[in-house]
């Protein structure tokens, strides 16, 4: 399993010159590379793998000279760059007819990221690393000398060179033989982040914290525009507004992360064997095509909850945990009555937070979706070693009839 780490470079005037061009050198060979690939899909209807780019480098490093300043791991990089970035749009264009393919660096305005892999460093006493021949001050809160390296970056963000390190983790297995057979179904939202229910009946709310955040800021966002957009261009008053701006939208960023980190770590730390999760396509939810295409609140909602990056993050989490993420197809869950298994004769609208199962069970409509949720999963798990829910036991509990019901665990 990889980690990265984040290191604070202090480079002087003079490597910061060579950082440039460091970065100038690798647009261009990003472009050369992108030429390259252009013509050969225009010739033969395919673009070369990361291979056959490859073996085209020591040529052009012999017709572009400058090219030899940048280390040739890094070069390679950028072709294994390259090349994922056609196969991950000739994957995409199959479901997105609005697809681009990559495209040229016009400007060099702008430090590009620059990857090193596998060599390329040295790491030294009293605080330095060597990176591409430039000796780096740096400063770390903790010791990167006996790290397993196998990959940096150098980036350069909000006035900050940084440094992230790559390493590579394995995961620890334990000895003893414990099998975990508890199994959580997770029915994700926007209301709430998530709703889920045990095979023991437990029910799990994950709150949409993420969203709150990004309703606070972005009031505080809207408000710096609106000033700013008062301002003269290029004046002092329109420059000191678009820094406050940038420092907004990085606390923003930066408390979303952290709280999906929490509630993914806490989740991914309830001693499950198995969390499944339905397996949303966001991309589409939050499209201007399709169902959602007069919903614009509802494209909004998907944006703020970042269902996304709490599914990486709890993907990584629960591997280091040795916890199984599945995730399963969860169409037709909200409409599908988990008491019956039929489907609602009227249907269930967004604004509906209760279901009516009978005459006189009415239960969260989350609550519905997620029980559906785990009886898909049992169905398709039925030499599974984990016991089966009892889901008439935990409606009986989640009836909103009753005068009192279980409290629910929040996240």
């Amino acid at each position: 399993m990889k980690k990265t780490f984040s290191i604070r470079l202090f480079p002087t005037k003079e490597q910061i010159d060579e950082l440039k061009i460091l970065s100038s050198i690798r647009n261009d060979i990003w472009n050369k590379l992108l030429e390259i690939e252009e013509n050969e899909y225009k010739t033969n209807k395919k673009i070369l793998n990361k291979f056959d780019l490859n073996n085209l480098l020591p040529k052009l490093k012999g017709k572009y000279s400058e090219w030899k300043k940048l280390n040739s791991k890094a070069i390679q990089t950028i072709s294994t760059e390259l090349f994922g970035s056609y196969r991950s749009f000739f994957n995409l264009i199959k479901k997105d007819k609005n697809a681009r393919p990559p495209r040229k660096i016009e400007t060099n305005e702008h430090f590009h990221t620059i990857v090193w892999n596998q060599s390329g460093w040295m790491i030294k006493e009293n605080n330095e690393i060597i990176i591409n021949k430039l000796p780096f001050k740096y400063k770390s809160k903790i010791d990167i000398t006996e790290l397993n390296i196998k990959e940096i970056k150098i980036k350069y963000i909000r006035n900050k060179w940084l440094c992230d390190i790559i390493v590579e983790e394995e995961i620890k297995y334990e000895d003893k033989l414990n099998i975990k057979t508890k199994v959580l179904a997770i029915d994700l939202g926007l209301s709430k982040l998530g709703t889920g229910v045990d095979n023991k009946g437990n029910i799990i709310v994950l709150q949409n914290k993420s969203k709150k955040i990004n309703d606070y800021y972005q009031k505080q966002i809207s408000k710096i525009q609106n000033k700013r957009s008062k301002t003269i261009k290029g004046s002092k008053r329109n420059k000191r507004l678009k820094k406050v701006l940038n420092k907004c939208y990085h606390k923003k960023n930066q408390q979303i992360k952290q709280t999906l980190h929490v509630q993914s770590k806490k989740l991914a730390n309830m001693n499950y064997n198995t969390i499944v999760v339905g397996d949303l396509t966001v991309k589409n939810l939050m499209s201007k095509e399709g169902s959602n295409k007069n919903k614009k609140g509802i494209r909004k909602s998907f944006y703020k909850s970042n269902i996304t990056m709490f599914l990486q993050f709890l993907a990584y989490k629960c591997q280091s945990n040795n916890v199984n993420l599945t995730k399963i197809d969860e169409k037709w869950t909200t409409q599908l009555n988990c008491l019956t298994g039929k489907v609602f004769k009227e249907r269930i609208e967004l604004n509906d937070r209760e279901v009516k199962l009978s005459d006189i069970i009415i239960i969260d409509r989350d609550i519905n979706s997620a029980i559906n949720i785990m009886k898909r999963w049992f169905g398709n798990h039925i030499a599974s070693m984990n016991e089966p829910l009892d889901f008439s036991s935990v409606i009986k509990k989640n009836n909103l009839f009753n005068e009192t019901h279980k409290s629910l665990v929040c996240v």
